[in-house]
């Protein structure tokens, strides 16, 4: 999914000559500490303010381009969402501005755009199972998970690959299944020397998903 996709065009950025209680409006509004500031002539982003830099401004009637305003901060549209969470994280926003191919302002996405996103790509709302494989990463060949699953008659819905906690050489794999039962995927898959960390219960695998999905969402919770 593209940053096009989940743009926010309703969202009116800062301008310069924008008061500074206008800054502080837009972020209370917006529940964001960051908000975008683009030049209207060239609809270019110039910078962004954060809450840091107005509060307890003296006088709220000065324009912002009276402080010193933070680098430009934006993403393409035609940006993959990972990218657009990478930069939101990386740099601790809410709200991160979009350019098109001129740089030229063409919205923003929020951060419960990208969580919806996820959650869209992820298939976490979808009735379904999972399961979870650990391998090193030297073994990892996802053409073949994918076929031995498909012969058992079940489709991948979601799938989500991270190194584990003590072993930055093995991977933990989880894949989101379309069938509930999944004791002939399992089966299956050890015979073929995988080992899966999750047993054959459905309220189980599903209760375990949705921990990952709340901790994914906590952790985009910037």
């Amino acid at each position: 999914m593209l940053a096009k996709k989940i743009l926010n065009t309703e969202f009116t950025p800062l301008q310069p000559d924008s008061e500074i209680s206008s800054a502080l409006a837009k972020m209370d509004a917006w529940h964001s500490s960051s908000i975008p500031v683009v030049e209207p002539t060239t609809r270019k982003v110039v910078g962004h303010i954060l809450f840091e830099d107005v509060a307890g401004a003296d006088d709220e009637s000065m324009p912002i381009s009276s402080l010193t305003m933070r680098p430009s901060l934006f993403v393409f549209q035609e940006q993959h969402v990972f990218e657009v969470a990478r930069q939101m994280l990386q740099h601790e926003v809410r709200v991160i501005s979009v350019v098109n191919r001129d740089e030229q302002y063409v919205g923003v996405v929020e951060k419960k755009n990208v969580l919806e996103a996820f959650s869209t790509m992820l298939n976490i709302t979808t009735s379904g199972s999972v399961i979870i494989i650990e391998m090193m990463q030297s073994d990892f060949t996802l053409s073949e998970l994918v076929h031995l699953i498909e012969m058992e008659g079940a489709k991948i819905l979601g799938l989500t690959v991270e190194q584990t906690p003590d072993n930055e050489m093995m991977l933990q794999i989880s894949i989101k299944l379309s069938h509930l039962d999944t004791s002939a995927v399992i089966s299956s898959l050890q015979r073929h020397g995988y080992t899966t960390t999750t047993e054959n219960r459905f309220d189980l695998l599903q209760t375990d998903y949705s921990n990952r999905a709340d901790e994914l969402m906590r952790y985009l919770d910037v």
